[in-house]
Order: C-alpha cells, then structure tokens, then sequence
C-alpha cells in the first residue's frame, strides 16, 4: 500500500520499529550511561517490543477495541491472508519487488480516508501497482482489513469504520485511475 515507512502521516514522528523480544546489547549499553549510553538509549526509544515498559516520551498506545472492532479486525485478518499476504507477507514487511511495508507505513497509518482510497481505487509506486479493490470487497470488508493493519506489528492505529469507508467511496465514485504517490502526499497536507 505505501512506499515510505519513516513517519506515520502524523506530524514528523518516526514509526517504532517492531521487534520481536528488547534488544539486550543496545539495552545494556544504554543503561551504561556516557555519550555511547545516550546514544543508544535513544536508539532504543526507535524500537517497541512485547513488553517493553512504557516511557513518558513514548507515543500513547492505541485505545483498546470495541467488541464490534474486534470482529470486524478478526474479519479483517481473514481478508488479509487471503487477498494481501502475497504481496505485504504475513508479518506486514512486504516483499520485495511485490509489495511494500504496511509495519509503519505513511500511507497506511495516515488518515483513514487515504488507506481507503488505496484500496479502493489502487496505487502506483516504485514496488508495483497495488491493484485496487474496492469493486471487489464491501465496505465491512475494506473496514475490517484497514483495522487490521492499522492494529497490526506494533502499528497503534485507530479501527476503521465502515460508513467512512462508504463515505470515501462516494467522493471517489467517479475515480477510475489508480493513485499516485505525489496525489495522496497532497491528500495528506
């Protein structure tokens, strides 16, 4: 879906970087102290992992779901693994000259209204065409995978819901061109 992965479409903050357990070596360095201490230790601050303790400048953690969100996100997974794996891989990291990252995506984390008009309508970029989908799913279903990527690999984004989804699709309707790069950069401002 995005080809930049440095800022989540939200003010200049950098996306965490996921990883899958804390990174000992850099810990242990940032708890030495020093230069190479404060080095590292805002280092670490770019990495989130499974229970890593949260920090005051760390960036608030996405509200839980409803019990309707959880379904449409458990809905939404099986949309992704069917439709979208191929492409975005199993752990959102894309594949290369397939699909790019959806962990800390730009695109895929700015304003819902973006993310929706991608896949409905496509998006041509450096990796490829992403194909567009929106004459093949619902709006539940365009909500449900949008929240599962959103809520996915240590991304905080916020549930999708399907009536913006029906929203974005009428001011769309008339689209018949995949997006390019530099339109929803524009979008975003």
């Amino acid at each position: 879906m995005a080809t930049q992965t440095t800022t989540r479409g939200r003010g200049n903050a950098a996306a965490p970087v996921p990883l899958t357990r804390e990174p000992a070596p850099l810990a242990a360095l940032a708890a030495a102290g020093g230069e190479t201490g404060t080095r590292a230790a805002a280092l670490l601050a770019r990495f989130t992992w499974p229970g890593k303790p949260a920090d005051a400048g760390a960036a608030p953690a996405a509200a839980p779901l409803t019990a309707a969100e959880q379904k449409r996100f458990e809905e939404g997974k099986t949309v992704y693994t069917t439709l979208c794996v191929a492409c975005h891989n199993e752990n959102g990291e894309g594949r290369d000259k397939l699909g790019p990252p959806l962990v800390g995506s730009a695109f895929a984390l700015s304003q819902p209204h973006v993310p929706m008009r991608i896949l409905m309508n496509g998006k041509e970029g450096s990796i490829g065409l992403m194909p567009p989908l929106g004459s093949t799913l619902s709006d539940d279903q365009i909500a449900g995978v949008l929240t599962f990527v959103c809520r996915s690999w240590g991304n905080q984004g916020s549930a999708i819901d399907p009536a913006a989804v029906a929203d974005v699709r009428k001011q769309t309707s008339g689209r018949s061109r995949p997006w390019t790069e530099k339109e929803l950069l524009e979008i975003v401002k």
